[in-house]
């Protein structure tokens, strides 16, 4: 049996959400990482405890967009790499 073969527009658009879902998570990711180990050491060594509630702010505003990141890279690669053990359609009507 030959191998299934893709849509090129399928592989195209799985691409492109594969690229953008990459990028928002190091983008987005890694400017949250880089604030909220900045906000944790500053608010560790700080005489004003108020400083360590500082740290829910990187997690919220960089890591759901990294999420989504991660949302959009695994719907990308599904998109690409069709799962081949479920039966085809045209199989499964003769």
């Amino acid at each position: 049996m030959s191998e299934p073969q893709t849509d090129p527009v399928r592989g195209f658009f799985g691409g492109a959400l594969i690229a953008v879902g990459v990028l928002m998570m190091l983008l987005c990711g890694g400017c949250g990482a880089i604030f909220l180990i900045g906000f944790l050491v500053s608010g560790l060594f700080s005489s004003n405890r108020e400083d360590i509630s500082m740290v829910i702010m990187p997690i919220v505003l960089g890591g759901v967009p990294a999420l989504i990141g991660w949302g959009l890279f695994a719907s990308g690669r599904a998109l690409r790499n069709p799962r081949t053990d479920l039966p085809d359609k045209h199989e499964a009507d003769a």
